[in-house]
């Protein structure tokens, strides 16, 4: 799902950081990990974030749920 949220310029940042609290304040403790999670390409095995399945690097999707990493 997308939204476009149209704000004055100089009311973007509070909007971006009360559109995060709220979005936060909804999420699991698994969607909060999971969001935070970062790939390093240049790792030798990553993590899927949707999964936590551990794989070598130089897939474009995870081989266990599928999640595209690209």
């Amino acid at each position: 799902m997308q939204y476009l949220l149209a704000v004055a310029s100089a009311d973007g940042s509070r909007a971006n950081q009360l559109l995060e609290e709220a979005w936060a304040a909804q999420a699991s403790a698994a969607e909060r990990r999971a969001a935070a999670c970062v790939i390093d390409s240049n790792a030798a095995e990553i993590t899927c974030p949707a999964c936590g399945a551990t794989f070598a690097t130089g897939v474009s999707e995870c081989p266990d749920c599928g999640l595209n990493l690209r």
